[in-house]
């Protein structure tokens, strides 16, 4: 059984709103490889066990987030069959997050902007990644 703490992140809205932006970050960055000469590229000169790995994340990121556009009881059901689609989530979550810190820095340096509060500064999504990087993995 997944742990409970898990399946609440489930329950509102905000934060099921904020897992699935960051499936879909998580996509278009994997989908964005594909749209320039230099990610084709490094694409193309990847080893060909390391390439079959990133297409298996790309279409598991494709089903995940189709399963977090189901019905409240579907989503729930799907996401209690295993720990695989949480670390996804988890995985998702951080390079959100990580690019985000990265858009607020460059912000700030590029127009020399006054400290506000970060776009990066979400709380839902940290407290979201707080309980993903506690309970994501099976013990």
């Amino acid at each position: 059984m997944i742990n409970p703490e898990l399946m609440k992140l489930l329950e509102t809205s905000d934060v099921l709103d904020v897992l699935k932006d960051s499936v879909l970050y998580q996509l278009q960055k994997i989908h964005n490889v594909q749209r320039t000469n230099e990610g084709r590229d490094w694409y193309d000169e990847l080893p060909e066990i390391v390439r079959g790995k990133f297409d298996s994340y790309k279409e598991d990121y494709q089903y995940l987030s189709q399963i977090l556009k189901l019905e409240s009881d579907q989503i729930r059901t799907e996401m209690n069959k295993g720990y695989y689609y949480w670390r996804l989530l988890r995985s998702a979550c951080h390079t959100y997050r990580n690019d985000l810190i990265e858009y607020d820095q460059q912000l700030s340096h590029e127009f020399n902007l006054q400290e506000t509060e970060a776009i990066s500064d979400n709380a839902v999504l940290n407290d979201s990644i707080g309980i993903l990087d506690l309970h994501a993995i099976e013990k």
